[in-house]
């Protein structure tokens, strides 16, 4: 085999990364894709192209999963290299296996009917895209339509969210591989018109609503440190400098995820909690313990409110098959790995007392979920998405991470406060504009204003089902009568 068999699919795959933050060159994502569609479609070879377009794709990707194994479930470098091989491995295998449907006998005459090529193989990936909130709890990440966010196309995110922004990179990516394979000449003229969807965004909502002030601490603590009995001391003292110097007009205060390194309500918790010296209402991420289970908490310090994490970062938090593995191999054990995930049908959290005005709280991961955070704007008027991007280090995940909370305010039409430990902290309003932030590495006070929003999207009201529910059902026609089409002969 001619190595060149393997580096060009592994190629085309890795530049599909550079359409994501923080390099942003858009249209490539449509590239390579279309690269994809090509080969899976007219090649024979397409599992040795599928496979290495995949580990080109994933492995650097989710490279961030190497630091996040290695600071947040606080085990070697080398182990924290396994797990990142064996969870690509999975992506590319979980991955590949659906697209290699199309080269069944059930599709073999797919390519001489262009409609159909094109509704069938979007299907394909939409379902596929689907699963990949539910493979290992849930990795949704690299979506496809991600990339449209500060492009006209992002106004399809109120209606659709991501999963209708995906369709048209998967419509274009289609398009551009027929021309590709079959007629050459309209290859430039497709690339070209694809670039429409990539056009700067020009339109925003109006932002009109009840305005309140509000104080983002962004500690910056040290991950390694933090656990330790000599910097428990130093991280109190931080975190009480940072809340006293907070803009006196401001009514609430966010801490970022797990700041303290105790649990809510033990006894270091409740010394700290006496010592601060304010009346405004603070909300911070906390450990919590509850009936022998570790949580990864949201609590509003006044009203005790609690919100317990919904998703964990695999092999950070939890351990996937964690029952089946832990015992079979030692190093599993890891020291956070046994986090229990709260559960999905929560309440919003109360901000207000007095006027009993909600707001939905979202912790780190929780956020890369669109339809849990659709489900907690159902009654709030704004977002808090609290982070410890620390342990994203200096890859690309915390870039990627900001520009998905983004879409979030757009998919809801709600602003967002988010607050992370050592960035990027920041105020996005209803249009995914970055108002403020606090950059990365840099410990402070992000002082500002938001807008208390009730009005809704299509998107927030009926949910993001439909472009997947229409994949299904496409898909399901196409078969049946491929079925029946084959019994009448």
């Amino acid at each position: 085999m001619k190595l060149k068999e393997y580096l060009t699919p592994f190629f085309f795959g890795l530049i599909g990364i550079f359409a994501f933050a923080p390099f942003s060159f858009k249209p490539l994502i449509i590239l390579s894709y279309a690269y994809l569609i090509k080969e899976l479609t007219f090649k024979i070879s397409s599992a040795r192209q599928l496979i290495m377009w995949s580990i080109g794709h994933w492995g650097f990707g989710m490279s961030w999963l190497i630091v996040s194994v290695y600071y947040y479930g606080e085990t070697s470098i080398a182990i924290s290299l396994l797990i990142f091989i064996l969870l690509i491995l999975t992506l590319t295998l979980f991955f590949s296996l659906p697209l290699l449907i199309i080269r069944t006998s059930l599709f073999q005459d797919l390519r001489h009917s262009s409609l159909k090529y094109i509704l069938i193989v979007i299907s394909l990936f939409m379902l596929n895209e689907w699963s990949m909130y539910y493979l290992l709890n849930g990795v949704p990440w690299l979506i496809p339509g991600v990339v449209f966010l500060d492009t006209f196309s992002q106004n399809i995110y109120p209606l659709f969210g991501v999963a209708g922004a995906s369709i048209i990179v998967y419509l274009c990516s289609t398009l551009l591989a027929i021309s590709w394979h079959k007629n050459k000449k309209n290859l430039l003229i497709l690339s070209l018109i694809s670039l429409i969807f990539f056009i700067p965004n020009f339109y925003k909502r109006d932002s009109i609503g009840e305005q309140i002030n509000i104080s983002i601490i962004q500690p910056s603590s040290d991950p390694f440190l933090k656990y330790t009995e000599n910097y428990k001391t130093e991280i109190e003292a931080n975190l009480k400098e940072l809340i006293n110097t907070a803009s006196p007009t401001s009514s609430l205060i966010i801490l970022p995820e797990a700041e303290l390194p105790y649990a809510y309500k033990s006894s270091s918790f409740n010394e700290f909690e006496s010592d601060i010296n304010t009346n405004k209402t603070i909300i911070g991420g906390v450990w919590h313990i509850n009936k022998g289970n570790l949580y990864n908490s949201m609590v509003n310090f006044k009203s005790q409110q609690i919100y317990n994490k919904v998703h964990l970062v695999p092999f950070g938090e939890y351990i996937p098959f964690i029952s089946s593995l832990r015992g079979l191999i030692s190093f599993f054990d890891m020291p956070m790995s046994d986090v229990i995930n709260g559960k999905s049908n929560q309440n919003p959290m109360v901000f207000d007392l007095q006027s009993q005005k909600k707001m939905a709280p979202l912790i780190c991961f929780d956020i890369a979920f669109g339809n849990t955070v659709r489900k907690s704007n159902i009654s709030s008027l704004f977002m808090v998405n609290i982070s410890n991007d620390t342990w994203f280090g200096k890859s690309i995940g915390p870039y990627q991470h900001l520009d998905i909370a983004r879409i979030r305010s757009i998919e809801n039409n709600k602003w967002m406060i988010r607050a992370t430990n050592d960035g990027f902290s920041a105020l996005i309003d209803n249009n995914g504009t970055i108002v403020d932030k606090l950059d990365k590495g840099v410990a402070g006070v992000l002082d500002g204003s938001i807008m208390l929003l009730d009005k809704r999207t299509v998107y927030s009201q009926y949910g993001y089902y439909l472009p997947y529910i229409l994949a299904f059902f496409i898909l399901f026609i196409s078969v049946i009568l491929k079925l029946c089409l084959r019994k009448q002969y």
